[in-house]
């Protein structure tokens, strides 16, 4: 990977780092806002019910009087009924909780904003970065290795004829990832043979390193450039010069 590539991903993860703990404090601030408001709202219930359960005790309390034909009535005016009902400490105490409980809905609405903004430019920055990473890619030709196809020039096993179970060994000039063919050329010395393949007819060559004891693989035959089916019999091991021998 190139230092390119390090700096797109370094420089992701360095804006992301306080992500997850701006959105876990967040989440505490609304879990402690949720807590108040739910106690602030029984409060609030409780000091209705009080209220309403007063009235109607003072009303039921009410002198009575009868007309002239022995009815029972209870004609207080407005001003007395008020005046009879009224709790000005109790009616004070209901405001302050209906004010507490907007204020705390306010506040989680606020902070459930915050924190989907939060989570959305985080999302937008890497549909950003990683929309630059595929460029770099394409652009190095690196893209349709990554995609799970190869780059030019790397080597791979194709089966001309998926009729027969021969392989010969080919170069990858081009890879159409939206098609998902190979185009290749024969590694054969003396063949210019150029080659359209698709992926169920190419086996890209590599991960060598992957391979263990039992893996059923197809190696070439010395001096050439035809494959046979062979079985692994030793784990791959590193040679000098870096690379893997199995």
């Amino acid at each position: 990977m190139s230092s390119t590539d390090e700096t797109y991903l370094e420089s992701f993860i360095e804006s992301i780092a306080t992500l997850p703990h701006d959105v876990r404090r967040n989440l505490e601030l609304l879990k402690t806002l949720d807590r108040s408001c739910a106690l602030t709202t029984e409060e609030l219930k409780q000091a209705e019910d009080n209220y309403i359960n007063h009235a109607e005790k003072k009303i039921l309390n009410l002198p009575v009087t009868k007309d002239d034909d022995g009815n029972v009535t209870v004609v207080p005016t407005t001003e007395e009924l008020q005046s009879l009902i009224s709790q000005p400490k109790l009616f004070q105490k209901i405001e302050q909780y209906r004010k507490d409980v907007e204020q705390f809905s306010d506040e989680k609405i606020s902070v459930a904003g915050q924190t989907l903004e939060l989570v959305d430019e985080t999302l937008k920055r890497l549909d950003t970065d990683l929309a630059q990473f595929e460029a770099h890619l394409k652009t190095s030709g690196e893209f349709e290795t990554m995609a799970g196809g190869a780059k030019p020039n790397d080597l791979a096993a194709i089966q001309v004829n998926p009729n027969t179970a021969d392989w010969i060994l080919a170069k990858v000039i081009s890879h159409n990832a939206e098609t998902g063919t190979y185009k290749l050329s024969d590694e054969d010395v003396e063949s210019n043979k150029i080659f359209n393949l698709p992926a169920s007819q190419v086996v890209v060559l590599g991960n060598v390193e992957r391979l263990s004891r039992g893996d059923v693989i197809y190696a070439v035959y010395p001096d050439t450039t035809s494959f046979y089916q062979a079985t692994v019999v030793q784990a791959p091991r590193k040679v000098s010069g870096g690379g893997s021998f199995v």
